[in-house]
């Protein structure tokens, strides 16, 4: 059965991980929607197995990684972290068609708590703009 866009485009909600390839890098990486709006997700990518040594003396952005333990995340090989100083902006049309065609997958969702730790985390943060809080994060 032929699912349209539109019936995926409105599956997808705040939590979801994904699984999506990404222009410039050689292999698909894992993304997970924070916000919905009318016509483009908002959230954060990419889940790391280390916090990248670049940020370790920006305690603002070390202040955005979020510990995602292997064993509330089956899918993760080993204990990681959700890098959320990066915001990244897709279109919901974009990911529907990914889904559609294969090359995104929603392989998992967050577990509500860590979503509204992460929500919270971004909310006081000094790094995300007001904007993006505004219009994805509340």
């Amino acid at each position: 059965m032929d699912i349209p866009v539109t019936l995926v485009e409105g599956s997808i909600s705040r939590g979801d991980i994904l699984l999506s390839e990404f222009d410039g890098i050689d292999h698909r990486k894992f993304f997970v929607v924070m916000g919905v709006s009318k016509d483009k997700v908002c959230g954060f990518f990419f889940i790391n197995s280390n916090v990248h040594p670049a940020i370790f003396n920006k305690q603002e952005q070390l202040n955005l990684q979020y510990p995602m333990l292997h064993r509330d995340y089956e899918f993760l090989k080993y204990d990681s972290f959700l890098c959320a100083s990066s915001v990244i902006e897709r279109k919901l049309i974009d990911i529907a068609e990914g889904i559609k065609e294969g090359t995104t997958s929603i392989i998992g969702k967050m577990k509500d708590e860590h979503v509204s730790d992460v929500l919270e985390m971004v909310r006081t943060s000094k790094v995300i703009s007001e904007r993006h809080k505004k219009i994805y994060f509340y």
